[in-house]
């Protein structure tokens, strides 16, 4: 299977929004501007973006306690996150 330059380009922007979102999540647990307990996927951003990349609209996915990138490689809006 070949991807394309565009379709890799694609997917490193979505392991950036995943490794932001991530470290901001992190600092706003530390401000405590977010409460409860989070569990951080940094430096697995890789995953979920490669498993969503072949994924269509209509496939589902289930997560575990670190499930934050697999909303965001899936199409979640990131604010709506937050």
């Amino acid at each position: 299977m070949e991807i394309t330059h565009q379709a890799l380009l694609k997917m490193f922007e979505t392991m950036v929004t995943i490794r932001k979102f991530e470290l901001r999540a992190f600092a706003e647990v530390g401000q405590r501007s977010l409460r409860g307990a989070i569990h951080l996927s940094v430096g697995q951003e890789a995953v979920p973006t490669g498993i969503c990349a072949h994924l269509t609209d209509d496939d589902y996915l289930a997560s575990t306690h670190r499930g934050h990138g697999h909303c965001i490689a899936k199409g979640v809006e990131v604010q709506a996150m937050m």
